[in-house]
């Protein structure tokens, strides 16, 4: 959560500043820079996973800055995490 809160998660805009990776650009919809916010409101690849996280947490899920700092929604976040295989590689 932490590294969500301050950018430095291992999304493809963190990787490309550290010169991990060649490109920013979102891996699962190759439309913008895979940003925090792009990962947990944007992306259309986790469109289902979204709607999912929203339906059970409510609309506050909605907004990036609740969602990083709302106790309460938590495990919400976390089920999106995984059903969105996105931090698989890093956190198993």
């Amino acid at each position: 959560i932490y590294q969500l809160r301050t950018g430095h998660a291992p999304l493809a805009k963190h990787l490309h500043r550290i010169g991990k990776i060649d490109s920013p650009q979102c891996p699962c919809c190759r439309q913008e820079e895979e940003t925090v916010h792009h990962f947990l409101i944007r992306c259309p690849a986790h469109r289902a996973a979204r709607s999912t996280m929203i339906r059970e947490a409510g609309r506050a899920a909605a907004s990036m800055t609740e969602l990083l700092s709302q106790p309460k929604l938590l495990p919400a976040l976390f089920k999106f995490i995984a059903k969105s295989g996105r931090l698989r590689a890093v956190f198993g």
